[in-house]
């Protein structure tokens, strides 16, 4: 069953120009940073390989829910004996794939197969999934695009604040421990080298995350199945 759905929303993902979309943005990215010099590049890549999947992709799952929705794909879940926990994997994983693949080759592009490592890889592909779940729940929630837009703006703003701490604009313990802030901490450490501890930490931090971030998407689809149910 579970692999039956992930083959149903990656039909729908080429259906809808999502490989499009994300075939773009990684040339946009590739372009902008083969553009820059080699050390500002170093410094930028992590940045915008963070903000491909992170900003990308959670707005691109919320698009495919909202649109899902308004083709009426969720409301036969009520009556199927599909699993939610399934369903809500098969949208992650997908969609967390393409922005993986997506941040991959922008580090590629921009310095080669050198450029990957494989603690930038796991950070990667962790906060592809943690952002895939949230704007899951976001999009299962809200009632419009309007609604989900406004809100998505609103948590992706805190989940950036780390950015600022990369930056060296402002310093806060608070923002060390988003998901964004260890994605990023994993993403530059060929810039710095980490001891194992501190790598631990980072993707313990990007586990919990991943565990809060399943239980919201869950909450909110059962909820929102349910509210399908009350109204047949």
């Amino acid at each position: 069953m579970m692999w039956q759905l992930i083959k149903q929303d990656v039909r729908f993902q080429v259906r809808h120009g999502f490989y499009i979309v994300y075939v773009f943005v990684s040339l946009f990215y590739i372009w902008i940073l083969r553009w820059m010099p080699l050390d500002v590049r170093k410094y930028a890549a992590p940045v915008i390989v963070l903000m491909d999947p992170a900003a990308v992709g959670f707005f691109i799952v919320g698009a495919g829910v909202l649109l899902e929705r308004s083709q009426g794909v969720l409301d036969p879940l009520f009556v199927t004996p599909i699993r939610l926990q399934h369903y809500i994997w098969s949208k992650a994983l997908t969609l967390a794939f393409l922005g993986f693949v997506s941040g991959e080759a922008v580090t590629v592009g921009s310095f080669g197969i050198s450029g990957m490592t494989w603690l930038g890889s796991v950070g990667l592909y962790a906060i592809a999934v943690i952002m895939s779940l949230f704007g899951l729940a976001l999009a299962v929630r809200a009632r419009t695009v309007n609604v989900f837009f406004i809100q998505a703006s609103f948590v992706m703003t805190v989940l950036l604040l780390p950015l600022l701490t990369y930056f060296h604009l402002v310093s806060s313990s608070f923002v060390s421990v988003l998901p964004t802030s260890a994605a990023l901490c994993l993403l530059s450490s060929r810039l710095e080298s980490l001891s194992w501890m501190e790598a631990a930490a980072l993707v313990a931090n990007l586990g919990l995350w991943l565990v809060m971030a399943y239980q919201l998407a869950y909450r909110a689809c059962e909820r929102y199945l349910m509210q399908v149910g009350e109204g047949r």
